[in-house]
């Protein structure tokens, strides 16, 4: 016997929605995924920038300068520029400052996440120069969660002899 009436039946339909709502959901999560990480990655980048010229200007600075001094903690570092002023630079609120420069050297949008840890200073001696070493980790201030990209970089930077 022929049916009169051909279509699809509702169990058809069912199944067609379940299969386009699972293609949904796999393309909504895959897109989801994607947009994270290419947030992640421009986080990471401007931070890295951030980090990487705050350490240029201090090195640039500390290369030249004629002594240093260490009796101060970790957050901050003291020295003496080849002309005799003295000058520092210092970790202060998540960010990095500098006297000299007469402002912060990172901007406002990062934070460094280890001010206590920022500078360890050995003054030289007897012919030796001083040397100080620098490790800045920082993160972007308003991105929290699996978004956020935390970026750490360490230098060595020793005195030139004068």
């Amino acid at each position: 016997m022929k049916r009169l009436n051909s279509g699809f039946s509702l169990i058809e339909m069912l199944v067609v929605i379940l299969i386009f709502s699972i293609l949904a959901v796999l393309t909504t999560q895959s897109l989801a995924t994607s947009l994270r990480g290419a947030r992640k990655s421009e986080s990471l980048g401007h931070v890295r920038e951030n980090v990487e010229y705050a350490m240029n200007v201090m090195e640039r600075s500390l290369r030249s300068a004629k002594e240093l001094d260490c009796s101060v903690s970790g957050d901050r570092l003291q020295y003496f520029t080849s002309s005799g002023v003295t000058a520092f630079f210092e970790c202060d609120s998540g960010h990095i400052a500098s006297n000299s420069a007469a402002a912060r050297i990172t901007s406002g949008d990062i934070r460094v996440t280890n001010c206590a840890t920022v500078f360890t200073c050995d003054p030289g001696g007897s012919g030796v120069p001083g040397f100080v070493t620098i490790t800045v980790t920082a993160q972007e201030e308003d991105i929290q969660g699996p978004e956020s990209a935390q970026y750490t970089s360490s230098t060595r930077i020793l005195l030139r002899n004068y």
